[in-house]
């Protein structure tokens, strides 16, 4: 098995996550950025997010326009493509939550590995 190793700033490390996956999810330069501040702030604020059943809640919404200098009209069109490829998910009362498959795990040292399967057909 072939393993590609890259040294990350901590800070930067949900923007290159994002790139990483990519190449399967084929998402413009903003809907990266929108995803990987959605999966900073899904692991900063963890239990008020689950609280809320809701990964758009208002006050996520604003850190995202904030932190993205994007506008409320273009945050719909970025997570409404977010949701046509599966990142997103509807829990219910219109509650959006991240799929779980798209959340990056750490280990103890905050390292996060990536594992992609190609499968011939």
């Amino acid at each position: 098995m072939k393993a590609f190793r890259k040294k990350v700033k901590k800070n930067r490390i949900y923007r290159e996550y994002v790139d990483v996956i990519n190449g399967k999810l084929q998402l413009s330069h903003r809907e990266a950025d929108v995803l990987a501040t959605l999966l900073q702030l899904n692991r900063e604020w963890g239990t008020m997010v689950k609280d809320a059943g809701n990964i758009l809640s208002t006050d996520v919404r604003r850190v995202l326009m904030r932190e993205t200098r994007i506008t409320k009209t273009n945050l719909a069109r970025y997570t409404t493509a977010l949701k046509k490829k599966g990142v997103l998910v509807d829990v219910g009362n219109g509650n959006l939550q991240l799929n779980e498959t798209f959340i990056p795990e750490f280990d103890e040292k905050g390292n996060c590995e990536v594992m992609f399967i190609l499968d011939v057909v």
